[in-house]
C-alpha cells in the first residue's frame, strides 16, 4: 500500500504541531522566512526516502487505499475460523479491496489508531480486534512514493574548489568533489566514464539555460603546476571556453556559474555515478537564487520542470524567490509548501492548490510571490481602490505602515468576485477560488453600491461579508469593510477633487450619489456628469492627484472612513506578530 498522505509531529523544529505532506509533485517549492525549519523539512524528507518512512522519535498519521495484493499477505486465502472466524480472506481480505484507511505511528514505530469507512468485522468485537491487528500490519508496512528512493541535496552554501586529484567519485552537499568528478570524465579512457556526459549532456544544458548570457564551447580541465611539490601534485581546476575570451577558469567565474554547474552535476551526472535511473532520485535544492539574474533563473527553473516531469524524478526547492513563487505557483506540475514557525514549533503546509483556478487568478492580476509573502492582503476592486487605500493606511498609521513591507494590495475585480470566495478549506466549494486559503491575514473592501438607504446591498457582497464575519467570529484577525458611501470616490471632499482636476472648488458627493457615469443610469445623473460637467474621468488619474491633497482630519469625517481605517490599521500591526 502506497501513502497517500502524510502527517508528522515531534522532531525539531516541528514539535506539536501536525504539519503535512499531502502529496509530492515533479517540483515542491518550499517557503518561509529564515530559522522556520525549512532545511529541517528537508531532512525529514530524506527520513521519508528510507526503505521505511516512520522514523523513531516522529510521530505520523497517514492515509491510504488498501490493495489486494497487500491484503493477501496477511488475510491468507487457505485459513478459516480462529479468532477473526470464517475464511480469513473471502470473509475479510477481500472484503477491504480499495477501503480508504486513515493510521498512526507513534515515536516507537508502533501502529496505533486504524480509521476508515467500511473496514469493521460484521463477526463481533474480538473478530474486529483481530482485523485490525492484520490491518496494523498491513499499515507498518506500507511505503511513501519516495521510500526507497536516493536523496540528493545542494546546501546554500556551495561552492567549487580548485582539488588534488582523488580517485572517489563522490559529490558532497556543499560542492566538494566537483572537480574532481569532471577530471575523471574528462580524462579517464574508462567507458563507464564517458566524457561526451560533461562536453556534450552538461555542455548543453549549459548553454540552454544560459541563452545569449554565455556562449559556452567547451568545458576543460587544467592542473596548476605552480602547486606542484616533490611530494604532491598541484590542483586542478575547471575551466569553461567561451568564444573571442578562451578558456576562463572557475576561480574567475561567479558563484552564478558554480551553482548552475552543480545543480546540472546532481541532475546528469549523479545517476551514471549510481548506476541508476534519474526518476529514482530525490533532489533538493536550497536557495539557487543566490547570486543568479532573474532571467537566469527562471531558465533554470524551466529545465528544472521539464527534467522533472521529462525523468519524473522528485525535485524540492527551499527559496526566499519571488521569481520561484512566481514561476511555479502556478504550474500544474508544481505545489507551494509553506513553513512557519510560532515560536515553540515549526509547521507546514500544502498552498499551491489556492492556484488550481489559474484563469480566474490570472484574471485578478495577481502574482504568487505577492500572495504568500505578504504578512497579510487587502484585497480590493481594482488599482484606484488600492492607491487611496495606500494613502489612507499612511495618514492613519502616521507614516508607519507601508504596502510591499507590512501588506500587499491585490485585486479581485469586481464582479470577478462572484466567482471567488473567503471560508475554510471544509466548507469551500469546489468550483471557486478560495481567496483565504491563499493567505490567512485578510482585509477585504467592497464598494457598497447602494442609491439610498434602503437599497439592497449585491448579493456576492453579502456572501462574502457573511464569510469574512465567521472567519472573524473564531478569532481570526480578518476584516470586511463594505462601504458606507456609494463607491471609494464618494469619500473624496470637494475640496481635495477640485485640487486635483485644477479647478477653484467643488460641492461634496454626497453619500449615495453615482459618481461616475454608468451604463444603465440616466445621462447625467452622475458626480462626473452633473458637477464636473464631464462626459468622462480617468479613475487612475483622479486618484494619483487627488491624494496629494489629503489630510488625516478632514479624511477621517467622511462617513466611515475614520472608523474603518482604525480597524484596518489595527488589523495590519497584528499582522506584524
Amino acid at each position: 500500500m502506497e501513502i497517500e498522505s502524510i502527517r508528522f509531529r515531534g522532531s525539531v523544529p516541528f514539535g506539536e504541531v501536525w504539519s503535512e505532506l499531502k502529496q509530492v509533485k515533479p517540483v515542491n517549492v518550499i517557503i518561509g522566512k529564515n530559522n522556520t525549519g525549512k532545511s529541517r523539512l528537508l531532512d525529514i524528507l530524506e527520513l521519508l526516502c528510507a526503505a521505511s518512512p516512520y522514523s523513531e522519535g516522529i510521530e505520523y498519521e497517514c492515509t491510504g487505499t488498501l490493495q489486494e495484493l497487500d491484503l493477501r499477505s496477511v488475510f491468507q486465502e487457505n485459513t478459516s475460523n480462529g479468532v477473526l472466524g470464517g475464511n480469513h480472506w473471502h470473509d475479510h481480505g477481500k472484503q477491504l479491496i480499495g477501503k480508504h484507511i486513515k493510521w498512526q505511528v507513534n515515536s516507537s514505530r508502533q501502529v496505533g489508531l486504524i480509521e476508515g469507512e467500511g473496514i469493521d468485522s460484521p463477526r463481533g468485537p474480538e473478530s474486529n480486534a483481530a482485523r485490525f491487528e492484520q490491518l496494523k500490519s498491513v499499515a507498518l508496512n506500507a511505503r511513501h512514493r519516495l521510500s526507497g528512493k536516493h536523496f540528493r541535496r545542494l546546501l546554500a552554501d556551495r561552492d567549487i574548489q580548485p582539488e588534488i586529484a582523488d580517485s572517489s567519485l563522490i559529490l558532497t552537499p556543499d560542492g566538494r568533489g566537483a572537480t574532481n568528478i569532471i577530471r575523471r570524465f574528462i580524462v579517464s579512457s574508462s567507458p563507464q566514464l564517458p566524457h561526451e556526459l560533461i562536453q556534450s549532456n552538461v555542455l548543453d544544458a549549459l548553454r540552454t539555460i544560459f541563452a545569449t548570457d554565455g556562449n559556452f564551447g567547451e568545458i576543460q580541465i587544467k592542473q596548476h603546476d605552480e602547486n606542484t611539490t616533490p611530494d604532491s601534485e598541484g590542483h586542478w581546476e575547471i575551466f569553461l571556453g567561451e568564444s573571442n575570451k578562451g578558456l576562463i577558469p572557475l576561480s574567475r567565474s561567479g558563484s552564478g556559474l558554480k551553482t548552475l554547474l552543480l545543480v546540472l552535476l546532481n541532475l546528469l551526472v549523479v545517476p551514471k555515478l549510481n548506476s541508476q535511473e534519474k526518476g529514482a532520485f530525490v533532489f533538493a535544492f536550497e536557495e539557487l537564487e543566490n547570486n543568479l539574474h532573474p532571467s537566469l533563473l527562471r531558465r533554470l527553473f524551466q529545465y528544472i520542470e521539464d527534467y522533472a516531469s521529462e525523468h519524473k524524478a522528485s525535485i524540492f526547492l527551499t527559496t526566499h524567490s519571488s521569481v520561484a513563487l512566481d514561476f511555479f505557483g502556478v504550474s500544474s506540475s508544481a505545489q507551494v509548501i509553506h513553513v512557519t514557525h510560532n515560536g515553540k514549533s515549526a509547521h507546514s503546509k500544502e498552498v499551491s492548490a489556492h492556484f488550481d483556478h489559474l484563469g480566474v487568478i490570472s484574471e485578478l492580476g495577481v502574482k504568487p510571490s505577492d500572495l504568500l509573502q505578504s504578512n497579510g492582503i487587502i484585497w480590493v476592486e481594482g488599482p484606484s481602490d488600492c492607491i487611496y487605500l495606500n494613502r489612507w493606511i499612511d495618514l492613519f498609521s502616521d507614516g508607519s505602515l507601508q504596502e510591499g513591507r507590512d501588506y500587499q494590495c491585490a485585486f479581485y475585480g469586481g464582479s470577478l468576485l462572484a466567482r471567488t470566495q473567503f471560508t475554510s478549506p471544509e466548507e469551500a466549494e469546489a468550483e471557486m477560488v478560495n481567496l483565504f486559503r491563499v493567505n490567512s491575514n485578510i482585509v477585504v473592501v467592497c464598494d457598497g453600491d447602494k442609491s439610498s438607504e434602503r437599497s439592497r446591498i449585491k448579493n456576492r457582497v453579502r456572501r462574502i461579508s457573511w464569510q469574512v464575519n465567521r472567519i472573524k467570529s473564531v478569532g481570526r484577525n480578518v476584516h470586511m469593510w463594505t462601504t458606507k458611501a456609494r463607491e471609494i470616490e464618494n469619500y473624496l471632499p470637494g475640496r481635495i477633487i477640485a485640487n486635483a482636476l485644477g479647478v477653484a472648488t467643488y460641492p461634496d458627493p454626497t453619500q449615495y450619489q453615482l459618481f461616475f457615469p454608468r451604463k444603465g443610469s440616466l445621462v447625467g445623473t452622475s458626480y462626473v456628469e452633473a458637477v464636473l460637467s464631464r462626459k468622462s474621468l480617468d479613475k487612475m488619474d483622479l486618484a494619483v492627484q487627488a491624494i496629494r491633497y489629503m489630510n488625516k482630519a478632514e479624511m477621517g469625517l467622511r462617513f466611515d472612513l475614520g472608523e474603518q481605517m482604525t480597524h484596518i490599521v489595527s488589523a495590519i500591526r497584528l499582522w506584524q506578530n
